[in-house]
């Protein structure tokens, strides 16, 4: 038997006879798996050792229609690539669609081979620059990189076997919190650019998006299932503390799947988080951990405070459109260029995910917001599908490049219209799905 084959015979047996009774039907699949490093594996991106303080993990939600399916895989990750686990999960499970999404937690493993090298890392300098050419396929040569590659198609696996009848809702609402966000650029009236890194008195700061997201995903009986919460603000209370911690956004979750109740796992993805950072940063010690739980559990309160709010509907008929986009984005310099997937996902003509190699800034999330004819347009960044390169760095609006500082001329290589060029790339795809 062929793998296609494969795939079909496992897809169909765990449909069973809903495939052929409802075609119209939106069904999801769930699975967990712990991603956590031995202690002896545990480093961070400029090469130090970090004790455990978290176990980290990849959470999996499939949706599938008759007409294609799509993985969301989020990870408590500063960032992964790899094109083996998009590929493997097509041949083994017949997943169409796979977007890797990370936390950026800053806290995170690092691949060995994506190590920036000892000390402190010269940020003008990042490793990740997409001209240096990372021979992403080879880091599968690091055991652990390796070994959670394996576990991740495995869960997608998992998640395809069990896959059940399944609503989908998306909801939104202001949110405030003691803890983030703010933009860490200040831009003065002369244009300016400061950098604030830290905000402790939580000074008033633009541009934000003020909104959290929930996409709530029930079974047929009601109950919920998945509930994901979009948020836009990078994870670094404990950045370069010494732990593995997946920072807020893992409290966020823990504190989704106690409010939800048993059986409802709760996901975290990251969004155009570009030039937006928590109140505090790199808070060390027990200090450290105490204020990234809070800054969690606010985010995680708030979210399902809105998911029951969010009450998937019945529906006669269900849709999900699923598309890889390639956009060839010029380097800054004017030498040389690189590709960049845009995966842009539709769900039942309501809202849609767009998946975005980089760090993206916050402005290109309002912008896709107010453009997109539809109710909801999420950004995800920090996202990758397995095709072009898996980070692009950051992606600053057109102003920002002209106003400098960091994330928009130290630190980012790609042309200024990049950003732009992948929202409206997005957005042809969202009209083309609609007219269809």
């Amino acid at each position: 038997m062929t793998k296609a084959a494969l795939a079909v015979a496992v897809l169909s047996a765990a449909l069973g006879a809903h495939a052929a009774e409802e075609p119209g039907q939106l069904y999801a699949g769930t699975a967990k798996a712990d991603i956590t490093p031995s202690a002896a594996d545990a480093i961070d991106l400029t090469n130090h050792k970090l004790n455990i303080q978290d176990h980290i993990y990849a959470r999996v939600l499939v949706l599938k229609t008759d007409q294609t399916s799509l993985a969301i895989v989020s990870l408590d990750l500063i960032l992964f690539g790899s094109e083996k686990v998009v590929a493997d999960a097509k041949a083994k499970w017949g997943v169409d669609h796979v977007i890797l999404s990370s936390s950026h937690t800053h806290s995170g493993m690092a691949p060995k081979g994506l190590i920036i090298g000892g000390g402190q890392p010269d940020w003008t300098r990042y490793r990740f620059d997409p001209r240096e050419k990372v021979d992403w396929p080879g880091l599968s040569a690091d055991p652990w990189y390796a070994a959670t590659e394996e576990k991740i198609v495995a869960a997608i696996g998992e998640a395809m076997k069990n896959l059940f009848p399944a609503r989908i809702a998306i909801g939104r609402s202001p949110f405030e919190s003691d803890y983030m966000a703010h933009n860490r650029r200040r831009v003065s009236k002369n244009g300016r650019v400061t950098m604030m890194w830290r905000n402790p008195s939580k000074v008033p700061t633009e541009p934000l998006d003020p909104q959290i997201r929930v996409i709530r995903v029930d079974d047929e009986a009601g109950k919920p299932r998945v509930v994901a919460v979009h948020y836009a603000c990078h994870a670094v209370i404990q950045m370069h503390t010494g732990v593995l911690s997946r920072d807020y956004p893992g409290a966020a979750v823990d504190t989704i799947e106690d409010q939800m109740g048993e059986g409802c796992m709760g996901m975290f993805l990251q969004g155009a988080e570009g030039d937006i950072d928590t109140y505090s940063v790199g808070v060390s010690g027990e200090r450290g951990r105490e204020i990234a739980h809070k800054a969690g559990v606010s985010l995680g309160e708030a979210a399902a405070r809105l998911a029951k709010k969010t009450v998937p509907k019945d529906r006669p008929e269900n849709s999900l459109e699923v598309a890889e986009r390639m956009v060839n984005i010029a380097y800054r310099s004017g030498r040389g260029s690189t590709d960049a997937c845009v995966t842009t996902a539709v769900i039942n003509d309501a809202f849609a995910l767009v998946s975005m190699p980089g760090e993206i800034f916050i402005q290109h999330q309002l912008d896709i917001s107010e453009k997109s004819p539809l109710p909801e347009t999420l950004i995800l960044g920090i996202a990758y599908s397995g095709r072009g390169c898996p980070f692009l760095i950051y992606v600053p609006t057109e102003q920002a490049v002209k106003e400098g500082g960091y994330g928009a001329t130290e630190c980012s290589f790609v042309e200024p219209k990049a950003g732009k060029r992948m929202v409206n790339t997005a957005l042809a795809r969202i009209r083309a799905f609609l007219r269809n």
